[in-house]
C-alpha cells in the first residue's frame, strides 16, 4: 500500500515540469493581470502554464497576462502574434 502514495507524488512531479523543448532553460513563477503562471523559457521560446483558479476566462485577456508574464521572466518581447495555446497553457516566440 506504500507503492500508491509515491506513484502519485511521482505523477504530480511530471506535472510542473517544462516541456520537453524547454529542458536546459529557466524556470520561474510570474504575477501578471491577476494570474500566476510558471514560466519556462529558452533563449528563442517560451511556455507559460497559468496555475491559478479561475472561471469563465477570456482567451485573449488571459493570453496578453501571459505575455506580460513571459516578458517579466525573460526580459524579452513577446510579438502577440506568435501566442499559441489556450487558457492553461500558453506558448510564445522570443524576441531578446
Amino acid at each position: 500500500m506504500k507503492i500508491l502514495p509515491i506513484l502519485t507524488a511521482l505523477t504530480l512531479a511530471g506535472c510542473n515540469a517544462p516541456g520537453v523543448d524547454f529542458w536546459g532553460g529557466t524556470t520561474s513563477r510570474q504575477n501578471a493581470g491577476g494570474h500566476t503562471f510558471t514560466v519556462n523559457a529558452t533563449t528563442t521560446r517560451a511556455e507559460a502554464y497559468r496555475t491559478n483558479p479561475a472561471r469563465r476566462l477570456s482567451r485573449a485577456q488571459v493570453f496578453e497576462s501571459a505575455a506580460v508574464a513571459i516578458g517579466q521572466a525573460t526580459g524579452c518581447d513577446v510579438p502577440r502574434e506568435s501566442l499559441t495555446g489556450d487558457v492553461a497553457r500558453i506558448e510564445a516566440e522570443l524576441i531578446c
